[in-house]
């Protein structure tokens, strides 16, 4: 890379990660050639990186520009369009949330940020990985899952859907009990780890048991080379929350990161429903007259 990093570069590594090859290309381009990227146009930008102008596109979108011009803007001045905005946004409280933000906008940014993450998710998710994992559960009866922290909401996610097209599913919220449920299921499960960074130890390290023990593995995560990552036999890779210096929640914190996680599973469960359509289908109608006789009159 061409002189030291600034905040916009930072968020370029930061994504990098989860990119699919085109957007990494661009973005492997721009970081080792900043300085040129400043004054190219988007053609020949392009042309440099080998890609099509509608993916360079596409990658300003996902680092935070509206128009390729706004992404040379912060090319040149170093920073984030949230940064640029001033330092205000030090005192941010979640999501580019700021005092004075009334209630409107606070609904329009979160909308706004929820809205960018799943966009980015379409961006990063490879169908080819995608199709590899739902290979995976459907060869398998059993699911176990493996998250912590914020990351339980996907993996819960995964149970009520898988459960609900038959597959049996093992999940538990103390982190030892999920490495104590991978013992004797070598052959019989198939297990996928949940964590935005990659590098959540229990996550992790139940992932490598499982994998150890002969179990093929999933990862659901937005670091593409993290250590939970060469752990699984199929990535599905998100885009993350890019850390920025607000002073406010971290890259892997926040709650709008979760919903690239979300929108993961679901794909992951539509597919493999799609395998053996006809039993899933049998399936949701007996859970969902389970459903109906839940709710009161």
């Amino acid at each position: 890379m061409q002189g030291p990093q600034t905040e916009i570069t930072r968020r370029i590594n930061a994504l990098r990660g989860g990119l699919n090859p085109t957007l990494r290309r661009i973005a492997d381009f721009v970081l080792d050639r900043t300085a040129d990227a400043k004054a190219m146009s988007i053609k020949e930008l392009a042309e440099e990186a080998g890609v099509s102008q509608s993916s360079v596109s596409r990658f300003v979108r996902l680092v935070g520009a509206d128009s390729y011009q706004e992404f040379r803007i912060m090319l040149a001045e170093g920073l984030t369009r949230k940064a640029a905005r001033g330092r205000a946004a030090e005192h941010e409280v979640y999501e580019g949330i700021a005092p004075g933000d009334d209630a409107a906008a606070i609904i329009a940014k979160v909308s706004r940020r929820q809205a960018e993450i799943i966009t980015g998710a379409t961006m990063t998710l490879d169908p080819a990985e995608l199709r590899k994992a739902a290979l995976l559960v459907s060869a398998h009866h059993t699911i176990v899952f493996f998250a912590v922290g914020s990351s339980l909401l996907a993996a819960e996610n995964g149970v009520m859907r898988f459960l609900r097209i038959g597959k049996a599913c093992i999940f538990n919220r103390d982190a030892n009990i999920q490495m104590f449920s991978v013992a004797g299921l070598a052959g019989r499960a198939v297990a996928i780890g949940i964590s935005d960074s990659g590098r959540t130890k229990s996550t992790v390290e139940a992932l490598r048991e499982a994998k150890a023990l002969g179990m093929p593995t999933i990862a659901i995560t937005s670091a593409g080379s993290s250590p939970l990552a060469k752990q699984a036999d199929a990535v599905l890779t998100l885009p993350g929350a890019a850390p920025e210096p607000t002073g406010g929640e971290g890259m892997y914190e926040s709650m709008v990161s979760k919903m690239a996680q979300l929108t993961a599973m679901d794909a992951l469960y539509a597919l493999v429903a799609l395998q053996d359509h006809e039993k899933a289908l049998e399936r949701l109608d007996y859970t969902d007259g389970v459903i109906a006789r839940s709710r009161l009159k």
